[in-house]
């Protein structure tokens, strides 16, 4: 069955539809991920997005529910250039096709994934739609104007860790691998970008803020971004991906769109001594010339644009990374980063004592 891709200057791609027999607008992003299919689009960050695998041959292996990082596919639509539907005889699985029916998410294969890739690259990213019918693609989603975290529903839970910390956790999208590697610091209250922050007790040792979709200054995160501001100096405070933008925020720099955004396993960011491959996925970024108003410094770079990729201050305990160091998929070169929380924590309760 033939399926299309409608980018909103009016061009249009065709190849073939796997997944779910539906429809699907959103914003067009490429990650250059060679593996973890099932990783990528079940990252909440990709919610709204219509992923473009730049890597050829994509879903080779099959998936498995203990590979997801949540517990649906959040990504709009899947665009590859041959992607796998048959696992051959020794397997009899369908896996890319299967999980994508599963959860309802249309794909297309066969795309000249270079050509579209070029386009984005050169034009930025772009609005899309998939369908079946070039000629009903006539309205095209802002997905940067909508209030993302509202369809994510976190409920405020507890999980229990294995340190002594007492971590408040504001999900914005969070991955679960993220959330098991911050348990290993200790016990984890999680609440939603909404909450009713008056109602929280004193007493943790460190606020962290996650991943997540969506532009980080839409008037829904204020209220989040002012519960930060005001914690400050107060307890510690870490974040990522969505969160260091936030962070940023609530000490005073700004963000803004990037034109195309990081989004892929292989993206090198460096602290002036040492470089670190990393596992990224944003489109939005902290601009550097904001940060010279606030008492955050700047850690880390990207090699490739300069993107700021690392804020801290030591004295006032905050901590924050661009990328996505629990790494899955990914690299682990980051990995220390919890470490470094842990470390950061230590020292302020130690200076407050």
């Amino acid at each position: 069955m033939d399926r299309f891709l409608v980018l909103e200057d009016g061009t249009i791609y065709r190849g073939k539809g796997f997944g779910s027999d539906t429809g699907a607008s959103g914003e067009v992003v490429f990650t250059t991920s060679m593996t973890g299919y099932v990783e990528t689009l079940t990252d909440p960050s990709y919610l709204g997005q219509i992923i473009v695998f730049a890597h050829p041959t994509i879903g080779n292996y099959p998936w498995s529910e203990e590979m997801m990082e949540s517990g649906l596919v959040h990504a709009a639509g899947v665009i590859t250039r041959e992607g796998h539907t048959i696992m051959g005889s020794r397997t009899g699985k369908e896996p890319l096709h299967d999980l994508l029916e599963t959860y309802g998410v249309p794909g297309i294969d066969g795309i000249d994934t270079r050509s579209l890739i070029m386009k984005i690259r050169e034009k930025g990213t772009m609005k899309g739609v998939i369908c079946s019918d070039p000629s009903t693609a006539t309205e095209f989603v802002d997905i940067g104007s909508m209030n993302l975290l509202r369809q994510l529903k976190v409920k405020r839970r507890t999980v229990s860790g294995e340190g002594e910390m007492n971590i408040l956790m504001i999900d914005t999208g969070a991955k679960k691998s993220m959330i098991d590697h911050l348990s290993a610091l200790g016990n984890i209250e999680i609440v939603p970008y909404d909450h009713d922050f008056s109602s929280i007790n004193a007493g943790h040792d460190l606020l962290f803020l996650t991943n997540g979709p969506g532009d980080p200054n839409h008037p829904a995160n204020e209220k989040m971004i002012q519960y930060v501001r005001e914690n400050i100096g107060r307890i510690p405070v870490a974040g990522i991906c969505l969160g260091h933008q936030i962070i940023a925020l609530a000490a005073g720099a700004s963000t803004s769109k990037m034109r195309f955004g990081h989004r892929g396993v292989n993206h090198s960011v460096s602290d002036g001594l040492r470089t670190f491959v990393t596992s990224q996925n944003h489109g939005y970024a902290v601009d550097t010339k904001s940060i010279q108003k606030t008492a955050m410094d700047i850690t880390l770079v990207d090699t490739n644009d300069g993107t700021v990729e690392g804020l801290r201050n030591a004295e006032l305990g905050l901590l924050s990374v661009q990328f996505h160091p629990e790494a899955r998929p990914g690299p682990w070169d980051a990995l220390s980063f919890f470490g470094e929380v842990r470390d950061m924590v230590m020292r302020f309760n130690a200076k407050k004592a």
